[in-house]
């Protein structure tokens, strides 16, 4: 994978008419690791995601990724910066198997056009050989490779999770935002992804934003964390001090414990 650099938001806001979505929000990923972005439902999480992979045009405020400006970029050039995204329901054609789903994902970089995989020029040959190497590597790292040759639709929710990570990962990302990944699996399938994406921080040196209403999984993942609610940051630091932090137990409970 190629090197990257830091994913770098400053004084973000966001306007819909009157309504202020986000207002002046920063936050760091520094390269090799694994933020989380937690917050109380409409705090604005899903909106800032949006911005940082181009869905949605911030009203004020920068976005950088390595240095160089995502503000205006369309999706498919801010993923060809290297940033991936993994929405909460897996974005998969089900009548593909496993290894065809990671194929697809593959197939943008293949370099070969329409016309000579028509005539089955031997460099197309040769692409399509090397996809579906890398996509069996994929597999095999995010452990589906006893499932390669299963459709996808027949596979369990967690797996579809996998996969669509794999994608993201083949794609060339070095940036990843999980939005909610873990939402709808079993405790097995928790433990399961959660060492997944330890391990491609690990061997890749991956950097992770991580949208999560799971702590325990934040604490197990996150080297930081920041909190929003209603637009605005109102914490931030290491998960165990952002989730002992009376203003964020006062976001989510409503009330502060009294022994807090």
């Amino acid at each position: 994978m190629k090197p990257h650099g830091a994913l770098v938001v400053r004084s973000l806001s966001v306007r819909f008419g009157g309504v202020h979505a986000l207002e002046n929000v920063s936050l760091s990923v520094e390269p090799g690791t694994i933020v989380g972005l937690i917050g109380p439902n409409g705090a604005g999480k899903s909106t800032l995601l949006n911005c940082i992979s181009g869905i949605s045009r911030p009203t004020a405020g920068t976005i950088e990724l390595g240095g160089e400006s995502l503000v205006g970029k369309r999706p498919d050039q801010i993923a060809g910066m290297g940033l991936g995204r993994v929405f909460q329901h897996p974005q998969l054609i089900p009548e593909l198997s496993v290894l065809e789903n990671l194929m697809v994902a593959h197939h943008r970089r293949l370099g070969y056009s329409v016309i000579g995989e028509m005539i089955g020029l031997p460099s197309v040959h040769r692409a399509e050989e090397q996809a579906r190497h890398e996509a069996t590597q994929v597999a095999t790292r995010v452990g589906l490779a006893a499932s390669v040759d299963m459709m996808t639709g027949s596979l369990p929710y967690g797996h579809r999770k996998l996969i669509e990570l794999g994608r993201v990962i083949l794609m060339g990302a070095t940036q990843l935002l999980l939005d909610e990944p873990i939402a709808g699996l079993n405790e097995a399938e928790i433990e399961h992804l959660g060492h997944v994406v330890l391990e491609l921080r690990r061997e890749h040196g991956l950097s992770v934003l991580l949208v999560e209403h799971n702590m325990g999984l934040v604490r197990r993942l996150c080297d930081r964390a920041f909190v929003l609610d209603a637009g605005s940051t109102i914490a931030e630091g290491t998960p165990d001090e952002v989730l002992n932090d009376p203003r964020v137990l006062l976001a989510y409970l409503g009330e502060v414990p009294t022994d807090a």
